[in-house]
């Protein structure tokens, strides 16, 4: 199989092959540059470094508010975990609803669906102190129930328990309400903040 050779056009040197592009884009020194030149370098480089800077901020804020929406102390994913865990750990309610025991959000039509909302709020009474009011699902093998919530600030800004109880359903066994957690004083001055 023959190969052709290059032809030369009778020459000896060989220029190096750059494209038309990188010779019109070869960068003039800052000094070099006319004063209209200069301006507009100056702003596409500010344009690009505040669109660089505008983007790692979005970046940050959103990571920051999945993070504390997440793991925050005062999440609703934080204080559904605890409350579900507190009725988990409830003798009466191992019992009625039996173990192991699963939370949920709203009821869905779909056993499939997973991720299904936990319904809260947060209100404020007549005196202006937050509540967060919140209501899930508990199924085990045996039974199932509605779980509600509410919480006040407290003087510290942590959230306390007002109550915690577990509506269940009648049905073999009558309807019943059980109390996880009870505290009438929640949000009140503790004595000695007094």
């Amino acid at each position: 199989m023959a190969t052709e050779q290059p032809r030369s056009s009778g020459s000896n040197t060989q220029r190096p092959l750059t494209s038309a592009l990188a010779q019109h884009t070869q960068k003039k020194q800052w000094k070099d540059l006319s004063t209209p030149e200069k301006v507009v370098t100056a702003t596409k480089t500010t344009t690009n470094y505040a669109v660089i800077a505008t983007g790692a901020v979005l970046v940050a804020a959103i990571g920051y508010a999945i993070v504390s929406e997440l793991f925050g102390s005062n999440s609703d994913t934080r204080i559904f975990g605890d409350a579900l865990e507190k009725v988990r750990n409830n003798d009466q309610l191992q019992e009625i609803i039996g173990t192991p025991m699963m939370g949920h959000g709203e009821a869905s039509s779909s056993k499939r669906r997973r991720n299904r909302r936990i319904h809260s709020q947060v209100v404020l009474d007549a005196e202006g102190k937050e509540h967060l009011l919140m209501r899930f699902y508990v199924e085990g093998p045996d039974n199932e129930g509605i779980a509600h919530l509410e919480m006040v600030k407290d003087q510290r800004n942590k959230w306390e328990y007002k109550y915690l109880f577990v509506d269940i359903p009648g049905g073999v066994r009558r309807a019943q309400r059980i109390f996880v957690e009870y505290n009438k004083d929640a949000g009140l001055p503790a004595i000695d903040d007094k």
